[in-house]
């Protein structure tokens, strides 16, 4: 695979999201084989997908991204010890593991999100994301991602809208604080 196959990536997400059912569920079904193929042939990677900002601790670069928003595909590479923060995406999203282990960990909910800048959210599970694994967001859904490695981990990111567009939330666990999300540092390839 070449640069080619980023946009037959992008060409058959197209299709699979334009036919049959919008619901985020049936769409990351539809979506997922095409994830798979991308874990399964790595030769569109390039090593400039591994580089990451040290003080953010990773790095994305984007692959696509739609003017209006849609269909943002990215590559992110989570530096040796570092992760991000719960926070949750307003979009449809999914990841595949390409190179290394990184933990994803999916957060749920114990208020009824009622009370501005509160929120109580507790680990629910930790899936180990490595080639091939996919992990999928609904658009509620609060996660966080770690990589308790040596060395780096690379993924590949899909989402339905481009979620900085999107008003998020970044959540903290331990004092129960729910707040914007910040915006992140990304480039394009």
């Amino acid at each position: 695979m070449t640069d080619q196959a980023i946009t037959d990536f992008v060409d058959q997400l197209r299709a699979v999201t334009a036919d049959g059912d919008s619901a985020p569920a049936a769409v990351m079904q539809r979506v997922a084989p095409l994830l798979a193929r991308m874990a399964a042939d790595t030769s569109w990677v390039r090593p400039e997908y591994y580089d990451f900002d040290d003080d953010q601790g990773f790095g994305i670069t984007i692959l696509n991204e739609d003017d209006d928003n849609r269909y943002l595909v990215e590559a992110i590479c989570w530096g040796p010890g570092r992760g991000v923060a719960p926070h949750d995406h307003q979009t449809w999203g999914m990841v595949v593991g390409i190179d290394g282990t990184e933990i994803n960990v999916d957060w749920a909910r114990n208020d009824d999100g009622s009370q501005p800048g509160f929120a109580d959210i507790e680990n629910a599970r930790e899936t180990a994301v490595e080639n091939g694994v996919v992990v999928r967001f609904a658009p509620d859904d609060i996660h966080s991602v770690r990589n308790d490695s040596d060395k780096p981990s690379l993924s590949l990111h899909v989402y339905g809208l481009t979620p900085s567009a999107l008003a998020r939330s970044e959540f903290d666990p331990i004092n129960k604080v729910q707040r914007p999300c910040p915006q992140r540092k990304r480039k394009v390839a």
